[in-house]
């Protein structure tokens, strides 16, 4: 699926699509929140957490940018490459 189409489907249809499709890289949890980050095709996909439980609050395809830094930033690549 094109990043453009995954942008198309509705929260979850975004959920539904990656759980099934993505691999999971990291998780985060810093300033910014709580996150759970997975490459799906030629893209990442954050998915934000509400501070209190497991409920998402959104998930967002992305291949630059902020959000790429911060992946960038609590990736493990020897936990990966493992």
């Amino acid at each position: 699926m094109t990043l453009y189409e995954f942008n198309a489907l509705d929260m979850d249809g975004r959920a539904s699509y990656l759980w099934q499709h993505g691999q999971y890289l990291t998780g985060a949890i810093d300033a910014q929140g709580r996150s759970n980050f997975y490459a799906l095709g030629s893209y990442f996909v954050e998915v934000e957490l509400f501070d209190d439980g497991d409920a998402i609050a959104a998930v967002v395809p992305f291949t630059t940018g902020d959000r790429y830094e911060r992946l960038l930033r609590h990736l493990d690549l020897d936990r990966l490459l493992s």
